[in-house]
């Protein structure tokens, strides 16, 4: 049976090809992946994107529960079906100029003799998902898609041409930044709290570099007023709203869909609460909050107020770990232990702050995170959990780590078999420990 499809032609490049819309339905019927095609498996000679788990956990959840759901134009390729555009005539119009030809302007009708076969170049997740979808709530398969049609000639010449496009579209596909997500998310809600906050907050917003081109602070100038910027600021605020209530499952299901206001008012008020306790409870900060100082100026090496110099008269780094976006993974990674233990947070912050040195130049930082000799923090996972699980312990929290491994692994770390770690903190809501029975005193520990 004849299939026609209103469309538009246009042309780029060397490709004509044709702009129409289709039934969610249609498309998850009559559309396939390239190894679908064939029995013979031809087609596998399109590279193929693996389909992530995202079509299941984001994408399907996403079409099937969002009445503002949306998605841009499938790119197929079609062969077979003899296609045969005819133009469609456009009727005299007042817009329309008299010395200009009718039947210029691509308005047509796409017509196939009903044995054409679609196959997606680009939009494969997309496809996957409106299958899927539809088969979840059949009504989807009413909705309309756009979809750009290629005419895919079946030979050794044609699948070489379709494979270069099929290259070209996935190889210059580029998604948005992680900071670009953040900045236009309007459904994730650690996005849209962490946005608020550097808009509302006149503290954070003085302290968090919005630049969506930075992800770490460094040493240059311009960063000097900020310790942190947007996407280290998420990540930490991810850290921390995971322990809001007893715990939130922060996945990429919470993030697709959007809270109540009610909800994203309450999320701010408890990240608030959080980073200016600590602000103002950190050693270092106060010349910083009453603009005596930058954070810049705390990320540097100083002794009894004053900055050490190398030889070349350069300020040596190092100072208030805090002052780095390192140092507040750290911090909560322990304060949501701290809420998930049903402690005060604020009573744990004045505790850290009061009995863990913050100079990046000490122990429990210096040869974990911190490298004295390249003067450089290195934020990965290893040494983040290291240091988080000793205050922890510190504090009395139950941690997972036997202690014993936990002070092996300090001394491997750090290279110093007579390394301890961290003195227990006696604080107002300082639990007993649960870890203490086999941290019997080693040989050679004084």
């Amino acid at each position: 049976m004849a299939d026609y499809v209103p469309a538009l032609k246009a042309k780029m490049g060397d490709w004509d090809y044709y702009v129409t819309v289709m039934k969610l339905g249609k498309v998850a019927r009559e559309c396939r992946l390239a190894e679908e095609i064939h029995a013979n498996k031809d087609l596998d000679e399109l590279i193929q994107r693996e389909i992530q788990d995202r079509v299941q956990k984001e994408m399907v959840p996403y079409l099937v529960n969002t009445p503002q759901r949306f998605y841009g134009a499938i790119v197929v390729a079609v062969y077979g079906g003899e296609p045969e555009f005819s133009a469609v005539k456009v009727q005299e119009h007042y817009l329309i100029d008299d010395n200009t030809d009718r039947s210029s302007y691509g308005f047509g009708l796409l017509r196939f003799d009903g044995s054409q076969i679609y196959y997606a170049l680009d939009g494969q997740h997309r496809l996957k998902s409106i299958q899927e979808g539809i088969r979840q709530n059949p009504d989807l398969a009413k909705e309309e898609i756009s979809v750009i049609i290629l005419k895919h000639e079946n030979t050794k010449e044609g699948l070489e041409r379709t494979r270069r496009l099929f290259s070209t579209l996935n190889r210059r596909a580029k998604p948005t930044s992680s900071g670009m997500n953040i900045a236009i998310d309007e459904d994730d809600a650690v996005a849209i709290v962490s946005r608020r906050l550097i808009k509302e907050n006149d503290t954070l917003k003085m302290l968090v570099l919005g630049n969506l081109g930075s992800k770490q602070i460094s040493p240059k100038k311009v960063h000097d007023p900020y310790i942190a910027t947007l996407t280290t600021f998420y990540e930490t605020n991810e850290v921390l709203l995971g322990a809001y209530n007893g715990g939130l499952d922060i996945d990429a299901k919470f993030k697709q869909f959007r809270p109540t206001d009610t909800e994203l008012d309450e999320f701010y008020d408890y990240l608030e609460n959080i980073w200016m306790c600590w602000l103002d409870k950190c050693p270092g900060f106060d010349d910083v909050l009453r603009g005596r100082k930058k954070a810049g100026d705390i990320r540097k090496r100083m002794d009894n107020g004053a900055l050490i110099f190398d030889d070349s008269g350069k300020p040596i780094a190092g100072g208030n770990v805090y002052a780095r976006p390192i140092g507040q993974f750290i911090l909560a990674d322990v304060l949501k232990l701290v809420k998930l233990q049903n402690k005060s947070v604020e009573d744990a912050i004045e505790a850290i702050m009061t009995h863990v040195a913050v100079d990046i130049d000490q122990a429990p930082w210096v040869n974990v995170i911190w490298n004295p000799t390249k003067q450089r923090a290195d934020s990965g996972k290893e040494g983040r959990g290291l240091i988080a699980s000793m205050i922890s312990h510190a504090l009395g929290l139950r941690i997972s780590t036997r202690i014993r491994d936990l002070k092996q692994k300090y001394r491997d770390t750090v290279e110093d078999f007579r390394a301890s770690l961290l003195e227990p903190i006696d604080w107002s809501d300082r639990p007993i420990s649960e870890n203490v029975e086999d941290e019997e005193e080693d040989i050679g520990e004084s």
